[in-house]
């Protein structure tokens, strides 16, 4: 009988992973620091070649909690084009899945002071689930681990200007099939489509002090909409800590400080609001961006309001403007 009731316990842990964790869904608090995660339109946005690492560490003090790690690289490579690469690893209990996409982006002067880019990204998971790592014998369903890859598509589309943004994606496409009949048990899983939807508005309050407000809507087929809703303070480009509170599940404190021009470092803490915190110390995330630099009219192309860097001079906004009317 309690063995019955272990593998039951495993089943449904086991299955609610694939279903939660096969969706590729970050459910990064930074997302503005991998955003290209969740849009390829936003890859080469901001012109110079940035390289992001991310660690998510979710339900801190819980045994098996998701682990996310993050690596991406994207830049423009002309004047109307960018490429980004992206690699994240997550790890929950015995599954253990490694996301690996390109992204494309073609943008376009929307008006004077307003770019417009178009995104796509392709590419799949390789996914590993640790069947005989849980220990259980004689039992078929559990006799030989599952190891595929899942091919799969995301397109997008990113507005913005200097102080504000418009993002609409999805990624998921091809809603590929994960697990199937075994052992005259049919058990199935698949990638679902996530939609995304973000805005948000940099108000300049004096000459050293920025408000920085952002919204984010992510659907996926089967579950509640879940919302983000995100403010913070930007000192001198060079100091940014704020809150962020993701609507019936947490409520987050952020902090972002640039070390050197080309180096920034972030932490958030979620604490969880929902039944959850009953079982966990909340989620810890680290981000570290390296500027890796790009062409001097790259840099000086027009940045989306959540992408800071130093203050730029008269000359390197000049430059910004001939840029644009060039394109």
């Amino acid at each position: 009988m309690k063995n019955t009731i272990k593998i039951v316990v495993i089943v449904f842990v086991l299955f609610t992973g694939l279903l939660s964790y096969g969706q590729q869904d970050p459910l990064y608090t930074q997302y503005y620091n991998n955003f290209s995660l969740i849009n390829p339109a936003y890859s080469g946005s901001h012109g110079l070649f940035t390289a992001t690492a991310n660690i998510r560490s979710q339900w801190a003090g819980e045994a098996g909690g998701p682990e996310t790690q993050t690596l991406s690289l994207h830049g423009a490579t002309g004047k109307n084009v960018g490429l980004g690469l992206s690699i994240v690893n997550d790890k929950v209990y015995v599954l253990n899945e490694t996301h690996v996409f390109a992204d494309f982006s073609y943008s376009i002067a929307a008006s004077e002071k307003a770019t417009l880019a178009f995104g796509l990204k392709a590419g799949g998971s390789f996914l590993n689930v640790d069947l005989l790592g849980l220990g259980i014998e004689n039992d078929n369903l559990f006799s030989e681990n599952i190891n595929q890859f899942n091919p799969n598509l995301g397109v997008g589309a990113f507005y913005y200007t200097d102080q504000f943004y418009m993002s609409v994606s999805t990624v998921n496409i091809l809603k590929t099939k994960r697990y199937a009949k075994s052992s005259n048990v049919v058990s199935s899983a698949s990638d679902e489509m996530v939609f995304y939807v973000s805005s948000g508005y940099m108000f300049d309050i004096s000459e050293a002090f920025k408000l920085k407000s952002s919204v984010m809507f992510r659907a996926v087929n089967g579950s509640p909409l879940s919302t983000d809703l995100s403010a913070s303070i930007l000192w001198n480009d060079k100091l940014e800590f704020g809150v962020s509170h993701r609507l019936e599940e947490s409520i987050s404190g952020l902090f972002q400080i640039r070390l050197t021009d080309h180096l920034k470092i972030g932490y958030t803490y979620d604490a969880i609001t929902s039944e959850l915190s009953n079982y966990n110390s909340g989620s810890h995330e680290f981000s570290i961006i390296l500027n890796l630099g790009g062409s001097e009219a790259q840099q000086s192309k027009r940045k989306p309001p959540f992408y800071w860097m130093k203050n730029r001079n008269s000359e390197e906004i000049l430059k910004a403007k001939e840029y644009d009317s060039e394109n």
